[in-house]
């Protein structure tokens, strides 16, 4: 019998027995992996960028379509509001605060209009107070814009007080960068 030890189990004077053995892979494949991590993230950024860069005009053109929704709205409530908010004793103050919302187009329709209902409006002595109840978008693009808007009213004159039911599609159009009323029609 022989008493030599089996070779797996001979121990290295320069290693201790527990020891990882060493390591055996090529310094290529390290390398390797490295480089195709490098390329997955540079493919990754670029990816990004491009989403980014395709995502960004979306976003702005949303938020000015969100500023000008709102714009219209505001513009058409108020209108709404002032042309149902008068007293017959002020009409010349009723002129002013509405003039600065309409077209000059439309600003001299309203006026002429205006001519036709002052007189019996002064004679009953009559006054009113909008409200308007609810308003939505129906349409916009970049220099249009159509709004409906429910509004009611307390009129008072010398004879009667009355409420008034207002629905109306209210046209707006850009003018210098203002969204200004071009016309409003009563809708049922």
């Amino acid at each position: 019998m022989s008493a030599t030890m089996p070779s797996a189990v001979v121990a290295h004077e320069d290693q201790p027995a527990d020891a990882a053995p060493p390591d055996t892979r090529s310094p290529w494949l390290g390398r390797r992996v490295r480089m195709a991590m490098a390329m997955v993230l540079v493919l990754v950024l670029v990816v990004a960028g491009v989403v980014l860069a395709l995502s960004v005009p979306r976003v702005h053109a949303y938020q000015t379509e969100a500023h000008d929704r709102a714009d219209v709205v505001r513009v058409a409530e108020r209108f709404t509001t002032e042309a149902n908010s008068y007293d017959a004793s002020s009409i010349d103050g009723y002129q002013k605060r509405i003039a600065p919302l309409l077209t000059t187009k439309f600003g001299a329709e309203f006026k002429q209009a205006m001519g036709d209902i002052v007189g019996p409006a002064k004679k009953a002595k009559m006054s009113s107070q909008g409200q308007v109840l609810a308003s939505a978008v129906a349409g916009i693009d970049q220099d249009s814009a159509t709004v409906l808007v429910v509004a009611d009213a307390k009129v008072r004159t010398v004879f009667q007080t009355l409420a008034r039911h207002f629905r109306w599609k209210v046209s707006l159009v850009k003018v210098d960068g203002r969204w200004l009323v071009d016309d409003f029609q009563p809708i049922s």
